[in-house]
């Protein structure tokens, strides 16, 4: 989830949480609401640090209440013992509020790191949610304004953020049955079936089955009140060709039920059966973030390979995808240059 969500929710559970100062901790708030972040400096001029190391520990069980309790020693050492018990619950709350807020994503969280580097995903919200973000910071607004009925405000937008979320799961719901429906040759070959939210409604997903060399996907914008239904309208797309610079999604947008339109995205064919050390261990990083990888273009360019893959996760129509990985190396498989980034075509 982005800072902004995250500040705003520190901030309304600050104003909650009774305190001796109602702005010293809002302050500490804030900073509650951003310390699992301090893994995104690791990553600020390195974009595989980043993939690798981002919401792991400092997003864990374990970090949780590490962070509680060095917050609150922090606030007990300068403010004296009266702070030690209100900062505790709130970095508490806080730094949970902020697990929860991204582990709703899709981007995956290890929530048992270091022990385990399993990825979490509720995927009810996008990374971006303007919905929810105003509702907590509206409730965070009002608190600060009046701790009389401020405070009454900051608690009915604390359960209406609950409540959105909750409406989020029940559509998350329906797309998931939904594509199950849509995929359902794929499922019982084995496939790996989803529904990720997409940004600016929680009536927006993409339907997702992914197989090691082919994966299908569709957008779809449910009904509001009715169930999906599938009436054989369904369109399949025509397999996006392998060896596409710079892949982006086509720019259908998101279709009803009764007449989605699948993208075949087809895997290209791997010039070499095996890769250096080197080239195979950023190769392995990259595969451990990717959740839908797709070898996306594989061609021979003066007597070295270029290969770039993608992650369709990352989905949105007429976009091009982010975090690619665009490897090239020499006839032996060592690596010669390799990066994660968005696709760029090469300077001959």
């Amino acid at each position: 989830m982005d800072p902004v969500t995250h500040v705003a929710s520190g901030l309304l559970l600050s104003q909650l949480i009774p305190a001796p100062s109602r702005w010293w901790a809002a302050l500490a708030g804030v900073i509650f609401s951003l310390l699992p972040d301090l893994d995104y400096f690791l990553g600020m001029n390195d974009r595989l640090t980043y993939i690798r190391y981002h919401r792991a520990f400092t997003h864990s069980l374990l970090a949780l209440p590490l962070w509680a309790l060095l917050g609150a020693f922090v606030g007990r050492a300068l403010g004296g013992p009266r702070w030690f018990q209100p900062l505790l619950l709130l970095g508490l709350a806080a730094v949970a509020a902020h697990l929860l807020l991204d582990l709703g994503t899709s981007y995956g969280t290890q929530l048992f790191s270091p022990w385990s580097r399993r990825k979490f995903t509720l995927d009810l919200v996008f990374i971006i949610d303007p919905y929810l973000t105003f509702i907590l910071l509206a409730g965070a607004l009002a608190a600060l304004c009046s701790p009389g009925w401020g405070r009454r405000v900051g608690e009915v937008c604390l359960a209406g953020a609950v409540f959105y979320l909750f409406i989020c799961g029940h559509y998350h719901h329906q797309a998931l049955n939904l594509a199950r429906q849509v995929f359902r040759t794929e499922a019982r070959a084995g496939a790996t079936v989803a529904a990720l939210p997409q940004p600016f409604s929680c009536r927006r997903w993409q339907l997702i089955a992914a197989q090691p060399r082919e994966v299908k996907q569709a957008l779809v914008e449910l009904p509001y009140l009715a169930g999906p239904r599938l009436n054989g309208g369904i369109r399949e797309v025509q397999a996006a060709a392998a060896n596409i610079p710079c892949p982006r999604v086509p720019e259908g947008g998101y279709q009803p039920p009764e007449s989605l339109m699948v993208q075949d995205w087809r895997a290209a064919t791997a010039p070499l059966p095996a890769y250096a050390p080197d080239a195979q261990r950023l190769l392995e990083t990259y595969l451990d973030f990717a959740r839908f990888p797709l070898l996306a273009r594989a061609e021979a360019q003066s007597g070295d390979f270029l290969l770039e893959w993608v992650d369709l996760r990352f989905t949105i129509p007429g976009r091009p995808f982010p975090f690619v990985l665009q490897m090239r190396v020499d006839a032996e498989g060592h690596l010669l240059q390799g990066e994660i980034g968005r696709c760029q075509e090469r300077k001959e």
